[in-house]
């Protein structure tokens, strides 16, 4: 990935607008996950304003979730930002992988990229450095972008429509958030798969490892350290397996 090219202005590299067209397939998903997150909020009494703080000044996608269900079992603060903390970790890695490919900028443009990292984002941007295309700062920027836009408008909208709705789960909304999860984890899967520099049995390791690290915590713990120990797990196993195969 050393050699991608990350120039601001090159010709053939990818700017704000095409980074704003790459977001388009999770800008779907980011509209449907914000528009359960606002109908799920406002019948549970929050309003517009703490919705549209919760998704445009937060940002945190799962977490918010999380902050809800706590919100309503009347948790305490500490605990709450605790648990977001942990939930929302990850983003703290991928901002500084991210910004190991995006040197040349201020201090100012990588607080503003770092701060609107995705899990979304972060998958579509692996993608691009796998495929070797000329990403650039600007395209980064557009596809951060679009994707916070799309996530705190469909919330407020949503929370809007949603106010007459008292049982949003009838609905199969709070399973949104997984069934993206999930399709981007395919997508990002097979693209790895058909990337003929990855090895694919030490892939296929790596999954089968992950998934059995899940269903065994998930038996221990809750599902948030469940899914966070198989993350940690699953990246500690893929690394080792390069760092092998490097030697």
């Amino acid at each position: 990935m050393s050699n991608i090219n990350i120039e601001n202005s090159s010709k053939g590299n990818m700017v704000f607008g095409d980074g704003v067209k790459s977001a388009l397939p999770t800008v779907l998903g980011f509209i449907s996950i914000g528009a359960a997150f606002g109908i799920i909020a406002s019948s549970e009494g929050f309003s517009i304003w703490q919705i549209f703080l919760l998704s445009a000044v937060l940002y945190a996608g799962s977490a918010q979730f999380v902050i809800l269900s706590m919100m309503l079992q009347h948790s305490s603060i500490t605990s709450i930002v605790l648990m977001v903390f942990l939930v929302n970790f990850r983003m703290f890695l991928q901002s500084l992988t991210v910004a190991k490919h995006f040197q040349q900028q201020s201090i100012v443009s990588k607080a503003f990229m770092g701060s609107l990292i995705t899990d979304e984002s972060f998958g579509i941007f692996s993608l691009n450095t796998v495929s070797k295309n000329k990403i650039t700062i600007s395209w980064m920027h557009g596809l951060n972008v679009a994707s916070w836009f799309a996530w705190w408008l469909s919330s407020i909208v949503f929370a809007i429509l949603g106010q007459k709705i008292s049982n949003p789960k009838i609905f199969g909304l709070d399973f949104a958030l997984v069934a993206m999860f999930a399709g981007l984890w395919l997508l990002t899967a097979d693209s790895f798969f058909k990337n003929p520099l990855e090895h694919k049995l030490k892939l296929a390791i790596t999954i089968s490892f992950t998934i059995i690290v899940l269903v065994a915590s998930s038996i221990l713990f809750n599902k948030v350290i469940a899914v966070l120990l198989a993350s940690i797990m699953g990246s500690l196993a893929i690394t080792f397996f390069n760092k092998g195969g490097r030697e």
